[in-house]
C-alpha cells in the first residue's frame, strides 16, 4: 500500500515536468513564430499592393501606350502568381473593355477555350500591340477614315465590332457578304458589285478576315492618290 502513493508522486512529478516543458516550447513559438509558405494568393495580393492593377484598357488609343507599359510592369510583378498561359491571357483580356477592345477581348477568349490552346504572354503582347498600339501605316489609314462614320461610331471600330459579332455568330463571311448587298451601310463594306472574294472568307481567322477589310480600306485610299506619308 505504501508504494502507492509513491507512484502517484512520481506521475504528478512527471507530468508537471512535461507541463513546464509545453509551457517553454509555446512561449519560444510565440516570440519566434515560424514563416509559412505564402500561398500563390497571398503572394498575388501582396505584390499587387506594391505595384498597382492598372485597372481596364477601355478602347481610347491615345491612352493605349501609358496603360500598355504599366500592365506589362504588373504582369511582371506578379508573375509567379500565375500558375500558366491560360491565367496570364485571362488577366490581360478581362481587362480590355469598352465596344471595341471588350468585343475583341471576348471574341479571343472564346477562340482560345474552344480551341483549349492559350497563348504565351509574349505572343499575346504582340497580338494586342499589333491591334491597339499606334503604327505607322495603320495609325495613318485610321487617321484617314476618322471622318468616315456609320452612327455614332468612326467607321473602323464599326467594321472591327461588326467582325467580332459575325465571327462570334458563326457566320463571319456569310454576314460580311449579306451586309456588303445590303444598303451600303458602311463605306469599307460598299461595293457597286457583290464582292465574290468575300465567300474566300469562309472559315477564316477573325485576323485574317480583319486584314482583308484593311487591305480593302487602303487600296481605296492608295486609288484616290492619298499615298502612306502623303
Amino acid at each position: 500500500m505504501s508504494s502507492q502513493p509513491q507512484d502517484m508522486n512520481q506521475l504528478l512529478h512527471a507530468m508537471r515536468v512535461q507541463i513546464a516543458e509545453l509551457t517553454s516550447q509555446l512561449a519560444e513559438i510565440q516570440a519566434n513564430p515560424p514563416v509559412a509558405t505564402p500561398s500563390v494568393e497571398k503572394k498575388f495580393n501582396k505584390k499587387v499592393e506594391v505595384v498597382a492593377d492598372p485597372g481596364a484598357f477601355e478602347g481610347d488609343r491615345a491612352r493605349f501606350a501609358e496603360w500598355w507599359i504599366k500592365l506589362q510592369i504588373w504582369v511582371k510583378a506578379n508573375w509567379e502568381a500565375f500558375a500558366d498561359d491560360f491565367e496570364v491571357s485571362t488577366a490581360v483580356l478581362s481587362r480590355l473593355k469598352g465596344p471595341v477592345a471588350g468585343r475583341y477581348a471576348q471574341v479571343r477568349l472564346q477562340e482560345c477555350y474552344t480551341a483549349g490552346v492559350w497563348p504565351t504572354w509574349d505572343d499575346l503582347k504582340k497580338e494586342i500591340e499589333k491591334y491597339f498600339k499606334p503604327q505607322a501605316e495603320r495609325d495613318w489609314a485610321r487617321q484617314q477614315i476618322r471622318s468616315f462614320k456609320q452612327g455614332n461610331l468612326r467607321t473602323d471600330d464599326y467594321v472591327t465590332r461588326f467582325l467580332a459579332l459575325s465571327i462570334q455568330e458563326g457566320n463571319g463571311a456569310q454576314a460580311a457578304q449579306q451586309k456588303n448587298n445590303q444598303g451600303r451601310q458602311a463605306r469599307q463594306l460598299e461595293t457597286e458589285q457583290p464582292d465574290d472574294r468575300l465567300h474566300s472568307l469562309a472559315g477564316r481567322s477573325y485576323d485574317e478576315i480583319r486584314a482583308f477589310f484593311y487591305d480593302q480600306q487602303v487600296n481605296e485610299m492608295k486609288a484616290q492618290g492619298k499615298e502612306f506619308g502623303a
